[in-house]
């Protein structure tokens, strides 16, 4: 059978986007070599982020689908942590709990903390 292995980014800078992701989120850090990281989050499948190859672009447009018991601790946390707010803790009208932020070392990658309702 085949799954997913694990998940990558193309940053400008893996080992500060490792360390922004690692305070505003939690997650842990694997490995940090400068040009790629390695990140888990409990439950999760890894993720790397890895420097752009020379005329490569960055990733753009990705949404982190977290999911997390309390959201708006998750929200809170990653505002304590650097993080900015793209959506405060909202009911969703497709039946979930959801808030979203970014951090500057991702930029065009979204962090979206979410849970089912009820």
């Amino acid at each position: 059978m085949n799954g997913i292995r694990a998940l990558t980014l193309i940053v400008e800078d893996p080992s500060a986007a490792a360390t922004a992701l690692c305070e505003a989120a939690g997650w842990s850090i694997e490995a940090n070599f400068g040009s790629f990281a390695s990140l888990t989050a409990p439950g999760s499948v890894p993720l790397w982020l890895n420097a752009p190859a020379e005329g490569e672009g960055t990733s753009r447009g990705i949404v982190l689908h977290m999911v997390c018991e309390d959201v708006d601790a998750a929200h809170a946390h990653a505002l304590a942590h650097g993080a900015d707010s793209v959506r405060e803790p909202t009911d969703m009208d497709f039946g979930e709990r959801s808030a979203c932020v970014r951090v500057a070392a991702l930029p065009g990658v979204t962090i979206d903390f979410s849970r089912p309702l009820g």
